[in-house]
């Protein structure tokens, strides 16, 4: 039985030639196994959004940034920047490296519309992970852009 070609299409998409799932879908499942914990997260940091002025100092700022998710081993690290006026960037933890230039892919999901994500290998506080790093983009007071972006990574193995 021949398949209509817009289903050959959709399989050639979704799972490249050899039958196997595209780095893309891949990707995508990634994201919205996370999707939840991101959409929360995003929400807390958009509520700051990097330039209230109640903050004393930039170490308070990132300590509030930062509450929600300090005890979560699911995420890796965070990083917060601002751009435009009041421009600043946070990351957490300190030693988190800097993101990656290129490789993200554009994901869309249902309640969170368009994110960029990619997976990659991070080396945090002296451990290597992999890591889905879910990234959103969106205005936000003063004129603003925010860029949240979080890498969820599975906590490291325990030893033995």
């Amino acid at each position: 039985m021949l398949l209509p070609r817009a289903a050959w299409l959709v399989c050639a998409f979704a799972f490249g030639c050899a039958g196997e799932p595209s780095d893309s879908a891949r990707v995508r499942r990634a994201v919205e196994a996370h999707a939840e914990d991101f959409a929360r997260y995003d929400r807390w940091a958009r509520r700051l959004g990097l330039a209230d002025s109640a903050f004393r100092s930039e170490e308070a700022l990132a300590e509030a940034a930062f509450a929600p998710i300090r005890r979560d081993r699911d995420i890796a690290a965070v990083w917060l920047v601002r751009e435009g006026p009041d421009a600043r960037a946070l990351r957490h933890p300190e030693d988190a490296p800097d993101l990656p230039g290129g490789g993200w892919v554009t994901v869309v999901t249902e309640p969170l519309g368009p994110l960029e994500a990619q997976q990659t290998s991070l080396t945090v506080g002296g451990e290597a992970r992999e890591a889905i790093l879910v990234r959103r983009s969106r205005p936000t007071q003063g004129d603003a852009t925010l860029h949240v972006t979080v890498a969820f990574a599975r906590p490291p193995r325990a030893t033995p």
